[in-house]
């Protein structure tokens, strides 16, 4: 029993802390975020105040509610702050709901990084419409809009394996060879620029084998044309008008097949009676393997630019992510 109760405060400590107005289960560490934080005898700005703390002064928190926090300073001094000027070294993790900002202020004004929909961040303090967090990777502390925030992943570009078949034939297949596949499924701006073209091959593996269509919804069915521009535009890239104009318009830098980098554009000669040079397209990701729309297969597939039908139809990449 006595177990089973440690274990629920410790549920309790977490939870408190951030989503209801009562006393903390147990005392935690904390420092003063903002330049200085007022401590008052009681928990009203009306009473006695009894001490200023600079920044980065260590306290312990044993109680919090309605935005006071109850403190022990200076080892042994007691008294009330806003919770609003402390860090918290208790996280709780917590993902953003949508592409969102992030700020230096609770406010709208000095934003610091702009972070992806389910984009992992810590709780580690609060301040009325706005929780304080730190970035998973360690980039970045600032606020964000509480209603930005969400304690599970939405996962929006997963699409139903009802809406996918599989294939594997002649170098294509619906499934992702492990050397390439992607596991970064969030993204900011803070990040360099491996981190997106890695986030750029996540969100193109998300369409293997989703039905190829010449005129298809872009929810379920995309064709090659299709395909990139949906996954560019998740990132928030406009490319051009249509898949010719991809292989040769835009300030796009033109890339060779030994220089291909990992969210490159790949630009093929599928048809030389067509009139177009360039008249398919897909993304690169990475040891030669790309991932396009293919009406032959008829599905979103990953095939290869080593050998074989493709290596010869090959024109050149065009390089966005930069």
């Amino acid at each position: 029993m006595k177990q089973v109760l440690l274990r629920v405060l410790a549920v309790v400590l977490l939870v408190v802390l951030f989503t209801s107005q009562v006393a903390v289960a147990e005392s935690f560490a904390a420092k003063v975020y903002t330049s200085s934080a007022t401590v008052y005898e009681k928990n009203d700005t009306k009473s006695r105040v009894v001490a200023t703390l600079p920044h980065n002064t260590v306290v312990t928190v044993t109680a919090y509610s309605k935005g006071w926090a109850k403190i022990i300073y200076n080892k042994t001094s007691t008294g009330f702050c806003q919770f609003s000027d402390l860090i918290s070294s208790k996280k709780y993790k917590t993902y953003s709901n949508k592409k969102t900002g992030i700020y230096k202020t609770p406010s709208t004004a000095n934003r610091i990084a702009v972070v992806s929909v389910d984009y992992p961040l810590y709780k580690v303090g609060i301040s009325g419409n706005y929780y304080l967090v730190q970035d998973k990777d360690g980039a970045f502390t600032g606020y964000i809009k509480k209603a930005d925030l969400s304690s599970t992943r939405k996962n929006p570009y997963a699409i139903p394996d009802s809406k996918k078949s599989a294939f594997n034939k002649n170098g294509s297949t619906t499934t992702i060879p492990k050397a390439v596949k992607s596991s970064q499924f969030y993204l900011s701006s803070t990040m360099n620029k491996a981190k997106w073209r890695d986030y750029m091959v996540y969100l193109a593996q998300q369409k293997l084998g989703t039905q190829y269509k010449k005129h298809p919804d872009n929810n379920y069915t995309f064709n090659n044309y299709t395909l990139v521009k949906s996954c560019f535009s998740a990132m928030g890239y406009t490319i051009p008008a249509s898949t010719n104009a991809v292989g040769h318009t835009g300030s796009y830098s033109f890339v060779t097949r030994q220089n291909l980098l990992k969210g490159d554009i790949v630009c093929f000669d599928c048809d030389p009676n067509d009139g177009n040079l360039v008249d398919h397209i897909g993304i690169y990701i990475g040891q030669g393997y790309f991932i396009h729309g293919s009406a032959t297969a008829g599905r979103i597939v990953v095939s290869t630019l080593n050998s074989g039908y493709y290596k010869n139809a090959f024109c050149w990449g065009r390089r966005v992510i930069k």
